[in-house]
């Protein structure tokens, strides 16, 4: 049906006068004229909603797309904890160099432009057709594939469990694009960050970033917890969380505050986060250690005091295979400084700024940083 405009001059009774018998006759017939017409009314009153396209509803998580600059320096990593087994243990002194990274975790919205990006390109849960899903959060599709699981076993590989189906088919991100992209595996992590011109960190900027400046604390805001500044599970495990965080699964990236002082999100909880740095079991051999890499971060699955998987602090760390990929595994990504700066320069920026370190929005994908003056 054709809308009809109505000039500011006419009256609503001319109005209704020559449209709503034009609309009552699109009506059931049975229907009294005076419930036509007060229908036909109500439909003026309702906006037209033009559907968005996900290309155009991920462009509104550009904002979450955003790297800091972090200085570098000397600094302790790991804690003062003997009974660590994950490598914390000792503290050692360790220095990097100025680097970009990521505020926020790589979110579904992000990667979703990358996979529109680079459509031929496969994740490695989507190749091998199948990712580690937790049981209690099996979608309802994916529960049979539960039935020959072990008792006591929590963990399912999940047949067409992907980033895009995070608990397995019949599941989605459409609902939850501002949430870390998971079931990503350390080549994919390494993909990405390749399209955006970016790189994993090492662990030492990892930690180095996490900490936000403050030598040997627990966590990246002190020695002391918080709630409500990350997401952990609360609760028994794996069927009893008390979601006191508000969260059972993973959150919004963006839903705690800040949780450093270089105003970094997610460091802690929600999910681990790979790293380019090699992990190595300090009481076996190397050369007879298989291949695998440090992840960062804890998930939303470990804890505080560690009564469930792993104890979530920062200097935390835990191996996996780079072909691993699960729903509680992501990342994010980094930039050296002074590769940029050598591109860019500061005086003579090649890619021109808009505003407060905007970047010219016809050039495609690039992120938005701080100037060389901000160090």
């Amino acid at each position: 049906m054709a809308m009809m405009r109505v000039d500011d001059g006419q009256s609503s009774i001319g109005f209704l006068s020559t449209w709503a018998p034009a609309v009552t006759r699109l009506l059931p017939n049975k229907m009294s004229v005076s419930r036509r017409i007060l229908l036909a009314v109500v439909s003026l009153l309702i906006p037209v909603v033009t559907p968005q396209s996900i290309s155009q509803i991920i462009q509104e998580y550009d904002h979450l797309d955003y790297m800091k600059v972090i200085k570098g320096g000397k600094f302790l990593t790991g804690i003062n904890d003997p009974e660590s087994d994950s490598g914390e243990y000792p503290m050692q002194e360790a220095e990097v160099k100025a680097f970009y990274i990521d505020t926020h975790p790589i979110t579904n919205a992000h990667f979703w432009k990358f996979k529109e990006a680079k459509p031929r390109y496969v994740t490695t849960a989507e190749r091998q057709g199948w990712s580690w899903v937790l049981k209690p959060f099996l979608s309802p599709t994916a529960r049979d594939q539960a039935r020959n699981v072990p008792e006591g076993t929590w963990w399912v590989p999940v047949k067409g469990a992907a980033w895009n189906k995070p608990e397995g088919l019949g599941s989605t991100v459409r609902d939850r694009l501002d949430h870390p992209v998971v079931h990503i595996s350390m080549e994919d992590a390494k993909a990405f960050c390749t399209w955006t011109g970016k790189r994993l960190p090492t662990e030492n900027e990892w930690e180095f970033a996490a900490r936000g400046g403050l030598q040997g604390k627990i966590y990246p805001w002190g020695d002391r917890y918080q709630k409500n500044r990350t997401n952990l599970w609360q609760g028994k495990f794996p069927e009893g969380n008390t979601k006191v965080d508000h969260w059972e699964g993973t959150s919004p990236v963006d839903f705690y505050r800040a949780q450093n002082q270089f105003g970094l999100y997610d460091m802690l909880g929600n999910v681990w986060e790979w790293t380019s740095t090699r992990y190595y079991d300090r009481v076996v051999d190397r050369k007879l250690q298989e291949v695998m890499y440090v992840v960062k971060g804890g998930s939303f699955i470990d804890s505080r005091e560690g009564h469930c998987n792993r104890i979530v602090r920062t200097a935390q760390r835990m191996g996996l295979q780079p072909d691993y990929t699960a729903q509680n595994v992501g990342f994010r990504c980094v930039r050296s400084a002074k590769a940029y700066w050598d591109l860019h320069g500061h005086r003579d920026l090649r890619r021109p700024f808009i505003g407060d370190n905007r970047p010219d929005p016809r050039v495609k994908r690039q992120p938005r940083h701080h100037k060389k003056d901000e160090l």
